[in-house]
């Protein structure tokens, strides 16, 4: 079954990154709205995110739950850069945000999953037109709602394709 989703959550990402790309205005990869990648981690898929400028976008995780829990998890979160600081020629970005965490269920035994998150996050981006990526570590402590009120986490390491 995982490899089924995988597969679906693959072929998701291979019919969405053309579209995100062809709707783009901006001429430069490093300055555009929309990239799309790969996630690992707690919830492993595909990694999106939507930029409405340089200190605020909203990103977002669509994938399969990798600790156990048979869930096809959702999340999405307002994100915003906090600091920046540079080593020797790197530049990176510290994140934080808040946003919802849903796992539907893929077996009959696992009930609806709701959390909030607040990812804290490090971004480095190659902003290179011939290489638009960004790599990413957020780990994300959160308050589980459902199936019963408790402590949540989410951690992520990630790549994603800027368009340009």
């Amino acid at each position: 079954m995982k490899k089924k989703m995988f597969l679906v959550l693959f072929l998701v990402a291979l019919v969405l990154a053309p579209a995100a790309s062809a709707t783009l205005t901006t001429s430069s990869a490093a300055n555009s709205k929309y990239a799309v990648g790969l996630n690992l981690g707690t919830n492993t898929g595909v990694g999106f995110q939507y930029r409405m400028n340089r200190e605020f976008d909203v990103i977002g995780n669509l994938g399969l739950n990798n600790f156990g829990l048979k869930y096809l998890s959702f999340d999405v979160a307002a994100n915003y850069k906090v600091y920046e600081f540079s080593i020797e020629k790197a530049d990176f970005d510290v994140t934080v945000g808040v946003g919802p965490y849903v796992g539907i269920p893929i077996d009959a035994e696992s009930k609806v999953a709701l959390s909030v998150l607040a990812p804290v996050g490090l971004v480095y981006s190659i902003n290179d037109n011939d290489i638009p990526l960004d790599l990413y570590l957020r780990i994300a402590p959160g308050l589980k709602i459902l199936p019963e009120i408790g402590f949540g986490f989410s951690g992520y390491l990630g790549a994603l394709w800027r368009f340009n």
